[in-house]
């Protein structure tokens, strides 16, 4: 900036100038040649600027930010060592489980365990909680009823070098030298954090002996369609009883289920409640099916036993023992192919009391020749009538119930050439029912032992007789579903009796009505969706009145169908007790051109259900129900014919 003193002498001389006497020193002094240039600017004391130096200086961004990242990555290792390894820290790494315990047990045996936890660390372990997680089928030791899948244990605080131990006891369930896992889990907390740490362990036990074992009698080898019956021995290896256990079998695909002893727990015949087993008990399921498949396939079985899962008691939460059965399918020497009234495969059933016919039709499948074949079968079973037995060109010997057809009866049985063929056949009847019979009708069944013997050219020229085929077919006797339809006019069979009204016998334009009845009775099976239905003619109307009010019964305008769905019904009614039984009343008003004839009333009655047991579907029908009602009290001869109009 400028000095203030300088100012002050510029401009008094400019005074002196100006005020001198002398003129012309002024101006002359001061005239002189202009040049183009810009007089400078006076500085003032707001628009004075200060010269600075230019500078060359950057900031080093990138090495303050290595720099920063040096600084934290040295203060995370120095976090962590103070932590894991500092005098006042805890490290997971200093905390011992140690867990004692046999090696191995027998399954079912109680599993002793020793479980100490030891902090090494320099500060207390506080709030200590001991979780143990058992294998699936662990129950308590206590009480075998009750699972054990997890304890928990709250230790409370463990102080630096101390440590703090708990015994705990299990009942361990597998399959004979099979390996369980128990997971200890321990979790503690530190002074001054919230913060939950854990730290935990495996104890690996091998299951030396199964609690129960289990044993397979069955056919190894077995032709197509050929049933099998397998022995199933399950019996208990625990020195304590072992509860609750069920059989699980796994049937291979072309495998039908027939029988079995006892009868399966679930709907796919599958799963077998074996209960509770005592030191040394034993339990034996008998399961028969049949076979299907080609020449040379196998069929694997398998079969295991143990606890059922809480949440599908047809599912095997904890094995305790398997076994895997194998079958292999042979063609056998000779086809056989059974029939019953044209009804083939094993759910076949037959009318009780009636005529049946029994076909077998076979084939030579050997590249050689069979000598003296002959077919054979056993008839076994309470209600087969002896007496209707009529074999076609066989024998029935009465005595042991078996008939014989060989080449005495059938000449081309002496020589059976390869792929010969030909069929055998019999008739039976069954016994007729009666309630006061002393044979069990109810789930009866009657079974025809068949096998083929003949003999084969040996290389020596010799003939061995030998069994060709073998199996056994059963025929199930279903119950008799029978209907009774009746018309009333003077008396109905109503719970609240509903008067008939019209003229009786029936007239010419005047309408009359009347009560039908239908009585429903079962015999020796169970029956499930029984339905009676029928169609009312043309000039028969619906009034709406029904004797009963717990029996559903309806009537369908439209088709003009009356429809009785009686459901399920227990076998021995209207036998052992009280029938099934519902009324409805219709109208009728005959015409002048029906004088002299007896009018419908119902068509034809059918009732239908299925036999629980045999699977099929029984039922009758019954006849038109007319105005010559013969059940009615008051019935006498041409009764029911319609009359003329009276005047």
């Amino acid at each position: 900036m400028y000095e203030s003193n300088d100012k002050d002498d510029k401009i008094k001389e400019a005074e002196e100038e100006l005020y001198s006497k002398n003129p012309d020193g002024i101006f002359v002094k001061r005239r002189h040649v202009l040049q183009e240039k810009s007089a400078p600017q006076e500085p003032t004391a707001w628009n004075i600027k200060e010269d600075k130096p230019e500078s060359n200086f950057k900031i080093p961004y990138t090495k303050i930010l290595i720099g920063a990242f040096i600084f934290f990555v040295l203060a995370m290792v120095f976090t962590f060592s103070k932590f894991f390894f500092g005098a006042n820290v805890v490290s997971g790494n200093n905390i011992d489980i140690l867990i004692g315990g046999p090696a191995s047990i027998a399954g079912g045996e109680v599993l002793p365990l020793d479980i100490q936890v030891k902090n090494n660390n320099s500060t207390d372990l506080q709030v200590v909680d001991l979780h143990i997680a058992y294998p699936d089928g662990t129950k308590d030791a206590t009480d075998q009823t009750t699972d054990l899948k997890n304890f928990e244990q709250t230790l409370g605080d463990i102080s630096a070098g101390q440590s703090k131990e708990i015994l705990t006891k299990a009942i361990l369930f597998g399959q004979e030298n099979s390996q369980e896992t128990v997971n200890v889990t321990v979790q503690y907390r530190i002074p001054g954090s919230n913060a939950v740490f854990s730290k935990e362990k495996d104890f690996v036990i091998l299951i030396s002996s199964s609690p129960v074992n289990i044993s397979i009698s069955g056919p190894t080898e077995v032709n197509s369609n050929q049933t099998a019956d397998f022995s199933i021995e399950v019996d208990s290896n625990s020195a304590s009883i072992v509860k609750n256990l069920i059989l699980k079998i796994d049937y291979p695909f072309g495998f039908t289920f027939s029988s079995s002893d006892p009868s399966p727990a679930s709907s796919d015949n599958s799963v077998f409640n074996l209960g509770d087993l005592s030191p040394g008990e034993k339990r034996i399921i008998k399961v028969s099916g049949v076979v299907q498949g080609q020449d040379g396939e196998e069929r694997v079985f398998k079969f295991t036993v143990g606890n059922p899962s809480p949440t599908d008691s047809t599912v095997v939460e904890t094995a305790f023992a398997s076994y895997v059965s194998t079958i292999s399918l042979m063609k056998s020497s000779v086809g056989v192919a059974v029939s019953v009234n044209d009804q083939t495969g094993d759910n076949t059933a037959v009318e009780v009391g009636n005529k049946n016919t029994f076909k077998i039709d076979w084939q030579n499948n050997l590249a050689q020749k069979v000598y003296d074949m002959s077919v054979n079968v056993k008839i076994n079973g309470q209600t087969l009538d002896q007496g209707s037995v009529v074999p076609d060109s066989g024998f029935y010997d009465s005595s042991n119930n078996t008939i014989v057809f060989d080449k005495s009866g059938n000449s081309l049985l002496e020589t059976v050439n390869p792929s010969d063929q030909g069929s055998t056949q019999f008739t039976f009847n069954t016994l007729p029912f009666s309630s006061d019979s002393s044979i069990p009708f109810g789930n009866s069944t009657i079974t025809f032992d068949i096998s083929v013997l003949g003999s084969l050219a040996g290389s020596d020229g010799s003939n061995n007789q030998e069994v060709l085929y073998s199996d056994t077919q059963t025929v199930k006797i279903s119950s008799e579903l029978n209907l009774l339809a009746r018309g009333f006019k003077t008396s109905g069979l109503f719970e609240n009796y509903i008067q008939n009204s019209g003229p009786f016998p029936p007239q010419a334009n005047s309408e009359s009505t009347y009560v039908i009845t239908w009585t429903a009775s079962d015999s020796f099976n169970n029956i499930n969706g029984a339905v009676v239905s029928a169609t009312l003619p043309p000039n028969v109307t619906w009034t709406g009145n029904t004797g009963s009010s717990t029996e559903n019964i309806s009537y369908d305008p439209g088709t003009g169908e009356v429809t009785w769905n009686i459901g399920n019904m227990q076998s021995g009614v209207g036998l052992n007790s009280s029938p099934r039984q519902v009324s409805f009343q219709v109208a009728v008003t005959p015409s002048i051109t029906q004088v002299g004839q007896e009018l419908n009333l119902l068509n034809e009655s059918t009732i239908r259900g299925t036999d629980v047991f045999t699977g099929a579907v029984v039922g009758e029908n019954k006849d038109i129900i007319t105005t010559n009602i013969t059940s009615d009290p008051a019935y006498v001869d041409d009764i029911g014919k319609v009359v003329p109009q009276s005047n």
